[in-house]
């Protein structure tokens, strides 16, 4: 495993792998918020033939809460 990353809904590329979760998590919740997304993915960055997320949550800003919450995005 690389590290952790993800995107947000909008973006075209994974973020730079992060050492932790936590860390990963904090980037993309403030990546999202500065662009205008409302949802993101996080997950195990893994190098094969090519990049892969591995056990990826998706989180989507709720609006009554005022936080980022897990959601299935199947």
């Amino acid at each position: 495993m690389l590290g952790y990353s993800g995107y947000t809904e909008h973006s075209d590329y994974y973020i730079a792998p992060h050492d932790t979760w936590e860390s990963a998590f904090e980037f993309l919740k403030q990546l999202a918020c500065e662009s205008g997304d409302d949802e993101f993915c996080i997950g195990e960055l893994h190098k094969g033939a090519m990049l892969k997320l591995k056990q990826v949550e998706w989180y989507k800003w709720n609006e009554d809460k005022g936080e980022w919450v897990e959601y299935d995005h199947r």
